[in-house]
């Protein structure tokens, strides 16, 4: 005989879905649970702002030593340590055009240990360099824009030109012949020699190297006879007089090369050009975190020490937030996206 157990509790499939009963104390278990791992992750998070840095700060530099990166974030490292209190270790990462290093960092640990380095090439390489493994907007957190630099047109001092109108006629006269130096496809100083082409119509030859400083060395070398760079990667041998300055590319002159052209001035208006510096870490950096490196760089860049540095060495110190930054990222991203579609 069937004996009904009156103890018996409904099925799951009701149970869960009755008012009151297992269902909704497994609702409130899950909801407690998952603000638990909220405040978990909040708490970490506070606790490794609380400890940053804890440790060695390295910042990639993906480009040979002696280039204008190079010069640019030894000097801003040496006083981010002093703001942390902790060293600043330079990093150098070089070959094509910066994309090696720049991947090394878009893999790091996102703990603000790890920093980047680098130039406009962040924002132009993925256009003239077939599949990076990185994208340059979504894999890095935008730290902060660090400095603007002119670039200017600089040659071997035996090439038998003393202007650039000079070098202009050289070169229709013999097109193809003279060859300039970069960092590399994508890299600020090969969009300098780019802009020289479209400025004048005259047709040079490329030849990429693994940082700015390998390139001028070669120029100064013979090796090549042109480079089309920053004031910080070609200063020193201009004033060695290894190389000669031919004209800034901006309308007018640099107070730190008054004796140099401007653009306007040399009768090419068209040839305007900058290059900027900025600084990344990988994806995913702690608010808490970026914050406290934010801060410091921006409190750096305003030391008078470090603004007569970075303007001996070309460049003009220019601080921009991460918010800005980014934004201007990406607008950068796709100017030259538009600019250089088709061309490689």
């Amino acid at each position: 005989m069937h004996r009904h157990n009156k103890s018996a509790l409904p099925p799951a499939s009701v149970r869960d879905k009755a008012p009151g009963m297992r269902g909704s104390s497994r609702s409130r278990r899950l909801f407690i649970t998952a603000a638990m791992a909220v405040a978990c992750l909040g708490s970490e998070a506070t606790l490794a702002a609380t400890r940053y840095p804890a440790g060695p700060i390295k910042i990639v530099v993906p480009f040979s030593p002696g280039g204008g990166t190079d010069v640019i974030f030894r000097i801003v490292g040496a006083h981010l340590a002093d703001e942390l209190g902790e060293s600043v270790v330079i990093e150098n990462r070089p070959g094509a055009a910066g994309t090696i290093g720049a991947n090394h960092v878009a893999k790091a640990n996102p703990d603000g240990h790890t920093l980047l380095g680098y130039h406009i090439a962040m924002v132009t390489a993925h256009h003239v360099q077939k599949n990076l493994p990185y994208d340059p907007i979504k894999d890095f957190t935008p730290v902060g824009l660090v400095s603007a630099a002119t670039n200017a047109v600089v040659v071997n001092s035996a090439l038998p030109v003393k202007t650039f109108a000079d070098l202009v006629k050289l070169a229709k006269e013999k097109p193809g012949e003279i060859h300039f130096g970069s960092s590399g496809l994508g890299g600020s100083d090969h969009l300098g020699g780019e802009m020289v082409q479209m400025a004048t119509g005259i047709k040079l030859t490329h030849v990429p190297y693994k940082g700015g400083g390998p390139a001028n060395i070669a120029a100064a070398a013979g090796e090549i006879q042109m480079t089309a760079g920053t004031i910080a990667q070609s200063g020193p041998l201009v004033k060695s007089g290894k190389l000669r300055a031919l004209v800034v590319m901006q309308p007018e002159r640099n107070p730190e090369w008054p004796d140099i052209p401007g653009a306007t001035e040399a009768g090419y208006p068209g040839l305007n050009y900058q290059t900027w510096f900025g600084m990344w870490g990988p994806a995913g950096i702690p608010p808490e975190v970026l914050t406290k490196i934010t801060t410091a760089l921006e409190k750096v860049l305003q030391r008078e020490e470090v603004k007569k540095s970075l303007l001996g060495a070309g460049v003009a110190p220019k601080y921009m937030s991460p918010e800005a930054f980014g934004k201007m990222t990406k607008s950068e991203y796709d100017k030259w996206n538009e600019a250089l579609k088709g061309k490689f």
